[in-house]
């Protein structure tokens, strides 16, 4: 990786690469859910989509080394678009070798050019790479409000 990736927003052409990758990346996690049916009819609604964006990083070979998924919506609460970044995987083999910080960054300048007023994410807090990664990017997980970190909950719905 002498030269280093090329990054790139995914069209419908690389349904492919992305499933791959979005399946590396519940593997990593040890997860079984979802299926790689699911993945392939989850992922091909999303890059449909006009509020989502999938930027795929390659090799100079064309090898997908990595993605990232970037939501965007709009929020009352910062009175404009913010962007999510749902996914930030980097396979096992190209990993310490910046592919992700190249990935986040072109999601950050992305997000920029959108107009978007803030970009969040979330991950484990014990994912001390991925956290040292995005600090040195900016990103804070400390909040002043009731000298907290700011957690993000969900709740699996029937």
């Amino acid at each position: 990786m002498e030269t280093g990736p090329k990054i790139q927003i995914a069209s419908e052409v690389d349904l492919d690469p992305l499933v791959n990758l979005a399946v590396a990346f519940r593997d990593h996690l040890g997860q079984s859910t979802p299926s790689d049916a699911d993945f392939r009819e989850s992922i091909t609604l999303l890059l449909k989509d006009s509020g989502t964006e999938f930027f795929l990083g390659r090799d100079g070979q064309g090898t997908s080394l990595g993605y990232v998924q970037c939501r965007y919506r709009y929020s009352a609460w910062s009175s404009g678009l913010e962007a999510e970044l749902e996914d930030v995987f980097v396979v096992r083999e190209a990993r310490l070798h910046g592919v992700g910080r190249q990935l986040v960054e072109f999601a950050l300048t992305r997000a920029s050019e959108k107009g978007c007023r803030l970009i969040g994410l979330n991950t484990n807090e014990r994912n001390e790479a991925a956290l040292a990664l995005y600090q040195r990017l900016g990103f804070r997980s400390v909040r002043t409000l009731w000298g907290a970190r700011q957690l993000w909950l969900d709740l699996a719905l029937p």
